[in-house]
Order: structure tokens, then C-alpha cells, then sequence
């Protein structure tokens, strides 16, 4: 087998806690499409319309995305641009037009997409590629099309996706492969060795990732079968007073709110700003935010209407990330730096 069965993070992590307050987001998430043609029984879609989810099903419009670049440009090198979130990447079909465009202005080295690849085709590869893009993450679920049925409730050609798939893999050059699938989609034990036999020689990285409460607008839905107890990674999940990601990350929508995290499909009022009435600079170093990590730090996160029910942040817990003991020191920096 020519992957690497790893987890699809980078494992070659900075201490956050000696790093923070940052310049820049490391990570910004772009919703390119808040549509998605897959209904994932453990995903928001599947439960569209109820009243604690919120999902404006749109493509990112042209003057939004331009906006989002232009503002980018402000800061320096963001480390990677991903564009996921509620909503197929592909289905967009000007996202290799918005990986060109960030490519083009040189916001970031690191372009990637998270994508369920059933509108990989031939075409679309060559045109992300040809684009830019600089990895790829493919989130299967299942290893059949009764399996796609079953899980996303869909009609799929599973022999076809694999071709769509070895495809990439042999034109995709410097451009990284990473091939994952849901514990839950697998039938038996067995199945996770059929897995790695049908990628193992067509990515660069393989994985059998744990479902996890990672839609926290959707956590009176999940199965109580779904636990907090391990990662996204299958590794043990460590309980934590300061959620990282609103020291690292910034989440874009569709529709151009801006969030602290990663999970979308929040109310808008968890929103620390729009991109067409203030800009991602002055969101990053505003008040909402500081305010925000300040909660945090001050071990009164339980207390926010939004982050006291949130269990993302177990969703991924290493320990490079951990805040907890440098609290106190976070908090003098980030009253040094201000905010706007």
C-alpha cells in the first residue's frame, strides 16, 4: 500500500498557547455552497427545516467571495484556505475559478478541499488542478452504492467514484490525496481492509475517521451511540475550558457572516460581523472576538448561549492545542494587544 494511514491534520503542529494572539488566522474556512446533493444521516442537511437549524441553501455570489479575497489580502499569509462547511464544494461550479482567484493574489500556500466527490469528474479535476489546488479531502460514505443509499440517500455509481478518484490520484502532481470514510458507513471489521485495498494505492493518506458531535446545532439528533469520548481521529478526547479554534480560525458562510469556528449553520447572532459591512482585519481584531476569547480565558465559556452547548472542540483535541494552563498568560498578551 502506498498511503499513509494517518489522520488528516497536520501533525507537525505549533504549541498554540506560545503563539496566540496571531496576526492572521491560521485557517480560514470558505463556504463556496451551502447546497449539498447528499442527505448524511449525521449531517445538518438531513435535518434541514427544523427550527434550531440554519441553512440558507445558496452558492457564495461572486461579489461576496471578491470581497472575502480582497479583504484576505489585508493580513499577512493566512496558513491554508479550506473551502467546506454545509454544502458540497463541487457543487459550486466556479470553484476552481474562486481556487484560481486566491491563487492569483497570493493570500495563502495552502488551498484545500473537503468534498464527497461524487462530482469529481474527469473535467472537474483537470480544472482544479489546473487551478491551484493543493489538497484534496474525499469523505467517503460507503463502499457500495446500496451503502450510498442507505447513508446519504442518494443513487451513486461507487465503481465510478473510485475511477473519479484514481483519476486525481495520477494526474494530481504536487497536489496532496486524502481518502476518508466514517467508522459508522463501515458494515464490519472487514470492510475496514476493503477500504485500504481499493485506496491504499490511489491516495497519498487513508483513514477511518470516528463519527463525532461535530454539528452542534444538530445535538439533539445524534444517536446516543454517538459519543464525545474520542476524536475525529479515534484519539482520546480531552475535555477543555478554552476552545481553540477561536484563537486560530475564521469560518466564512455562503452568505458572507463571518463565525469564530468551524461548525456552520449557527444563528446569525453568534455571526461576529458580514463581509459587506466590515472587513475580516478589523473582525479578527475586533471586539466581538475579543470578547469572545476573553470568556474563554476567563473559564466562563458554559455561560455563552452558543459555546456552553457546543462539544465541537472535542471533536479534535491534541494536545499541542490545549489553552487551558496558559490561560492566565493568553490573556495578558491579548489585553496588551487591544482591540479595535
Amino acid at each position: 500500500m502506498k498511503a499513509k494511514v494517518e489522520g488528516g491534520y497536520d501533525h507537525n503542529r505549533q504549541k498554540l498557547a506560545d503563539i496566540v494572539p496571531l496576526d492572521a488566522p491560521f485557517t480560514v474556512f470558505i463556504a463556496s455552497t451551502q447546497i449539498c446533493n447528499f442527505r448524511c444521516f449525521y449531517c445538518t442537511h438531513s435535518h434541514k427545516g427544523e427550527d434550531n437549524i440554519h441553512l440558507h441553501a445558496v452558492h457564495m455570489e461572486d461579489a461576496t467571495f471578491e470581497a472575502v479575497v480582497n479583504q484576505l489580502q489585508k493580513f499577512p499569509k493566512v496558513g491554508r484556505i479550506l473551502f467546506t462547511g454545509l454544502g458540497e464544494p463541487l457543487a459550486n461550479p466556479k470553484i476552481p475559478s474562486m481556487i484560481h482567484r486566491l491563487k492569483q493574489v497570493g493570500v495563502t500556500d495552502r488551498i484545500e478541499i473537503v468534498t464527497n466527490a461524487s462530482l469529481l469528474t474527469h473535467e472537474m479535476t483537470d480544472r482544479l488542478l489546473d487551478a491551484g489546488l493543493t489538497y484534496l479531502r474525499v469523505s467517503l460514505q460507503g463502499l457500495s452504492s446500496e451503502k450510498y443509499q442507505e447513508v446519504a440517500g442518494v443513487f451513486l455509481d461507487f465503481n465510478k467514484l473510485v475511477d473519479n478518484i484514481r483519476y486525481f490520484y495520477e494526474k494530481k502532481d504536487d497536489c496532496k490525496l486524502y481518502v476518508k470514510i466514517m467508522d459508522a458507513c463501515l458494515e464490519s471489521p472487514e470492510d475496514e481492509q476493503i477500504f485500504y485495498k481499493i485506496f491504499g494505492d490511489i491516495s497519498d493518506q487513508v483513514y477511518v475517521e470516528h463519527i463525532v458531535k461535530a454539528q452542534p446545532q444538530m445535538l439533539d439528533q445524534y444517536s446516543k451511540n454517538v459519543t464525545s469520548e474520542r476524536t475525529f481521529f479515534n484519539e482520546p478526547a480531552e475535555p477543555r475550558r478554552i476552545c481553540p479554534f477561536l484563537f486560530y480560525t475564521l469560518q466564512i458562510d455562503a452568505d458572507g457572516n463571518v463565525f469564530p469556528c468551524p461548525p456552520l449553520g449557527f444563528p446569525e447572532s453568534f455571526s461576529l460581523g458580514h463581509v459587506h459591512s466590515t472587513t475580516l482585519h478589523d473582525i479578527w481584531f475586533g471586539e466581538k472576538l475579543y470578547d469572545l476569547q476573553m470568556l474563554h480565558l476567563n473559564g466562563r465559556r458554559s455561560q455563552h448561549p452558543v459555546c456552553g452547548n457546543c462539544q465541537n472542540y472535542l471533536c479534535f483535541t491534541p494536545e499541542e492545542d490545549n489553552l487551558d494552563l496558559s490561560a492566565d498568560e493568553i490573556r495578558k498578551r491579548l489585553e496588551a494587544r487591544g482591540h479595535v
